[in-house]
């Protein structure tokens, strides 16, 4: 034989020989439970007999993915996701492609085309893409997710990696289909799956499982979406400084002591803490608590200050400022104290009551406190006051914003609209009322009112300001004379979803968008603010949101007059 034609052959043999093996090589574990994740998902929420119910459909996964431990090349992974896709009882296909007037920002299902060249495979996918004989059994009916019938996974073992991959994916395909604000993530929900997976894949101790489900969940930029593990908290925030601290412009205030245990470490009520561990308060607050707390916003950090010097170890550095004199130190952290410890505060400056007459003839309320029985009788008390104020900094219990609006709308007029998922159109949502709503128009309020209050009506919102307190906002906000003093609010305006995980934990997450009658968004955005209070770290304990609010209404007075 021709020893050029001998080596070519040879050549081929090995070019030949070597793609074989990168092929094997290039199909890592990530890879394999990503696809397989994927369409196990679309298979949830796209197919008719699986959407109905009729599977164990978490056991299914569990079974199958102990499978793919023998499945190493892509052409086998396709063979064995065609299979996986034909053992259920075929889906009765019902085609809709149309998208005109519907929200599409989250539909999101490029990664069908990787198997374009599979052509069963890939006619079966892009079949149930566009289903839309979709049943209803973990999701609702109506516009508002209900995932009812999620109970968690019997005997669920974080020590078994098919059990964390199942809670994995359980979370990550209800937030892919379900979830409206997803377009909203500082991160892309499908780019960070195969971290997701690398996290839940190696977490072999029950501090990296945690861990791993809170990075999920804080991922979600969503002020809504709490969950703080025990086996964090105990693991990594074991110790608690002697202190309380409030976030005053990226400046820790001390505002409260133990008496003693501060003592000891020189520590007073006032000081200002400006750095811990060498990082500045805005750097430190986002990689300790932006890594443990999901927040629509980073302003909403701030509301989770008590968390910042809580540590796993029992001291941590910290620089204070104290009048012109600046030290730093190590300061003692306790994992419990003493019931018998004196504690001491500052004393800030608020008003008792419910609703009262302030400054010569402006009104106060306290939305959070206040009865529906008692704002009626505030507001009509207060018909003939030079402005009113509304605190709005906390979380109303006990009231509406339509019940205010009866006072404060000429007539009736919308005031939010609202972003809701389709039952049956998994990704996609459109703007209207629930299915589910008895009332012609939900999102209205007022009604033709000659003598509604015309005088200047001071909105004030914070950081606590969240969900309801939010959506009450927005009422009041149309209020043809309201102008909203604070700072920003939390950015998670409207109802929640509740997601039982297989391992048991219940995940809430915002379930519908929530937007200005003019479209401005709400949702990690937070409340419209006309002025935003500068608070200061010398006169903090004087209320200045109040001490603003009064100053408006009594410029507008002297200004009509």
């Amino acid at each position: 034989m021709n020893k050029k034609i001998f080596f070519a052959i040879t050549l081929c043999f090995s070019l030949v020989t070597q793609m074989i093996s990168q092929e094997k090589l290039l199909l890592t574990n990530t890879e394999k439970y990503k696809q397989f994740g994927l369409i196990w998902g679309l298979m949830k929420y796209h197919h008719s007999e699986v959407s109905a119910g009729k599977y164990n459909w978490d056991e299914v996964f569990v079974t199958n993915f102990d499978k793919l431990e023998s499945v190493d090349t892509q052409k086998s992974l396709d063979a064995f996701l065609l299979n996986f896709v034909l053992s259920a009882k075929e889906s009765k296909i019902k085609t809709n492609t149309n998208t005109d007037g519907l929200f599409t920002k989250n539909y999101d299902y490029k990664w069908i085309e990787q198997y374009s060249d599979n052509k069963e495979l890939y006619t079966n996918l892009k079949n149930l893409q566009t289903n839309t004989n979709i049943n209803t059994y973990y999701t609702s009916k109506s516009g508002i997710p209900t995932f009812e019938n999620e109970k968690g996974f019997k005997a669920f073992d974080y020590k078994i990696k098919s059990h964390r991959l199942l809670e994995l994916f359980s979370f990550w395909n209800v937030i892919q289909y379900y979830n409206v604000n997803k377009y909203l993530m500082d991160k892309n929900w499908f780019s960070q799956l195969e971290n997701f997976i690398g996290d839940f894949t190696n977490s072999n101790s029950q501090l990296k499982y945690e861990l791993a489900k809170t990075n999920l969940i804080v991922s979600l930029n969503d002020s809504h979406s709490y969950y703080f593990s025990k086996t964090v908290v105990d693991s990594l925030l074991k110790f608690k400084p002697p202190v309380s601290v409030v976030n005053i412009n990226d400046t820790l205030v001390v505002t409260g002591i133990f008496n003693k245990l501060a003592e000891k470490d020189d520590l007073k009520l006032g000081d200002l803490i400006i750095e811990i561990n060498d990082t500045g308060i805005k750097s430190f607050q986002k990689q300790k608590i932006g890594s443990m707390i999901s927040s629509s916003n980073d302003t909403h950090l701030k509301f989770w200050a008590r968390y910042i010097l809580w540590n796993k170890e029992d001291s941590i550095k910290v620089k204070i400022k104290r009048k012109d004199a600046i030290t730093t130190k190590y300061i003692h952290l306790y994992n419990t104290f003493s019931k018998d410890e004196e504690h001491s505060s500052l004393p800030f400056f608020s008003y008792k009551k419910e609703w009262q007459i302030i400054d010569d003839n402006i009104g106060y309320i306290n939305l959070g406190k206040i009865s529906k029985e008692d704002i009626e009788k505030a507001l009509e008390a207060f018909s003939n006051t030079n402005g009113i104020i509304l605190d709005l900094r906390n979380y109303p219990k006990n009231i509406s914003g339509s019940e205010i609006a009866e006072y404060t709308y000429p007539e009736r007029r919308e005031y939010i609209k609202v972003l809701s998922p389709l039952a049956e159109r998994p990704s996609l949502a459109n703007f209207g009322k629930p299915s589910i709503s008895m009332i012609i128009d939900p999102f209205k309020a007022g009604d033709k009112n000659s003598k509604y209050y015309n005088k200047k009506i001071i909105l004030l919102v914070n950081t606590s300001t969240q969900s309801k307190a939010e959506y009450i906002g927005m009422i009041i906000q149309q209020s043809p004379s309201c102008i909203t003093l604070g700072q920003m609010t939390s950015g998670a305006p409207l109802n929640v979803a509740v997601f039982k995980l297989p391992d048991g934990t219940e995940i809430q997450f915002t379930s519908m968008g929530g937007f200005y009658p003019d479209g401005t968004g709400v949702q990690r955005n937070g409340l419209k603010i006309d002025h935003f209070v500068k608070e200061t770290t010398s006169n903090f304990t004087a209320d200045q949101y109040i001490l603003k609010g009064i100053e408006l209404i009594n410029a507008a007075k002297n200004k009509a007059n």
